[in-house]
């Protein structure tokens, strides 16, 4: 029999005769491990609903906002600028051979919409046909606004899921007459169920009507909060965005060397933007999870020093019968490391069923793939042994002579 053999044999005999001990250090490891484990599925979970989310709100589309600061997400208030106006539409339509589709959109926020003794108060977008095609829209009943609505300036409106369910929650909206900012309205449509988008925004809570209508009627005025844009190809985006700024820029009359006093948003911008809100907070809670980790280390080295001091005549003993320092130092290493993999098992196992519950709950997104198991071997293989050379040496340099002597007197 080797002397690795040997020493691992003495590992594995040790470790279950001192369960206690063992098990103080495996819950040390455990509990770090369990952190970092549930914060890797939860922001994989994460990043995959976002990136779900940005291919749902499309590869292919761009968006022009007015205003010329950054504005990744939905501004969070109506602003009332007006540089954005549908001649600057027409003109894109026109001009940019990449663009195959333009939809001009106004919006305002606070809109009431009342049936019956039912009110709802959300915010009502106007638009033109295209733009459920370009944002990838569905009906759930009925249609959304035509071009023969745009042309009578009718006064049909679109609900969101939401506003719908409030509203008639016991369905049957196509047809009926709504009063929205106290004028009437005839359902035209519902749309589909369609969540929260990347930036937080809640797509079933809003309204749609013609364009024609919003301008003239219910918003009455000229100016747009945005327009949305189909390419042809994608590949070809960060031109076709150039173009449109070079483009807007002269309508504009903006001089060389003045601001925009607008914003082309691309899809990589969306995407760039939802996944840096989302890291922030994996970032904290990964510093929270190697927190723990080195708590585990420092439980396992301390612990490991106690148990040292108590096994002195067991390490002399074993000296004293032919083993040599070198093996003293790689058993108490291997009982270190063992201990750390067997508490990064419990800590795996119980961080991912942890997430997972909180994903079924709804509470949080989850998605469990290879990379916990990976990690969580690397960072128990590097506690152990990094938490564990200092308790091992110590074993190592027990004298003994000194210590035989000493349990004989």
């Amino acid at each position: 029999m080797t002397r690795s053999h040997r020493i691992t044999l003495d590992v594995l005999a040790s470790l279950p005769a001192h369960k206690q001990r063992s098990i103080l250090m495996m819950l040390g490891v455990a509990v770090g491990v369990a952190v970092l484990s549930a914060v890797i599925v939860i922001s994989q979970g994460t990043e995959e609903r976002i990136m779900g989310l940005v291919a749902r709100h499309g590869l292919d589309m761009l968006m022009v906002r007015s205003g010329g600061e950054v504005q990744v997400f939905a501004p969070t208030a109506d602003r009332g600028l007006t540089v954005l106006l549908e001649g600057d539409a027409r003109a894109i339509e026109a001009e940019i051979p990449n663009v195959t589709m333009v939809s001009v959109v106004q919006n305002q926020r606070d809109i009431t919409v009342v049936y019956e003794d039912r009110s709802v108060t959300t915010r009502a977008f106007g638009v033109e046909p295209d733009w459920m095609e370009i944002r990838r829209r569905d009906m759930a009943e009925g249609e959304f606004v035509s071009e023969t609505d745009m042309a009578a300036m009718s006064r049909v409106v679109t609900l969101g899921y939401k506003v719908a369910q409030v509203l008639f929650p016991e369905g049957g909206a196509v047809g009926r007459t709504v009063r929205v900012a106290n004028d009437p309205y005839v359902v035209k449509g519902v749309f589909t169920e369609m969540g929260v988008n990347a930036g937080g925004d809640d797509w079933d809570d809003r309204i749609v009507v013609p364009f024609t209508t919003s301008s003239r009627r219910l918003f009455n005025r000229p100016y747009l909060e945005q327009l949305v844009i189909r390419t042809a190809d994608a590949r070809q985006m960060a031109d076709t965005a150039a173009r449109v700024r070079a483009l807007l820029r002269v309508r504009h009359s903006i001089a060389a060397g003045e601001e925009d006093d607008f914003f082309v948003r691309e899809p990589e911008d969306v995407e760039n933007a939802a996944l840096d809100t989302s890291s922030t907070l994996s970032l904290l809670s990964l510093a929270i999870a190697i927190v723990a980790l080195v708590a585990g280390g420092l439980v396992i080295m301390n612990v490991m020093l106690a148990a040292v001091s108590q096994r002195r005549h067991e390490i002399g003993l074993r000296r004293a019968l032919g083993a040599r320092a070198s093996d003293i130092q790689r058993q108490f290493l291997l009982e270190s490391l063992l201990v750390a993999l067997a508490g990064g098992l419990v800590g795996v196992v119980a961080g991912i069923a942890i997430a997972s519950g909180l994903a079924a709950a709804e509470i949080v997104d989850g998605r469990v793939t290879w990379v916990p198991f990976v990690v969580a071997l690397v960072a128990c293989t590097v506690i152990g042994l990094v938490f564990g050379v200092y308790p091992a040496r110590k074993a190592a340099a027990v004298e003994p002579a000194t210590t035989l002597r000493q349990q004989t007197a």
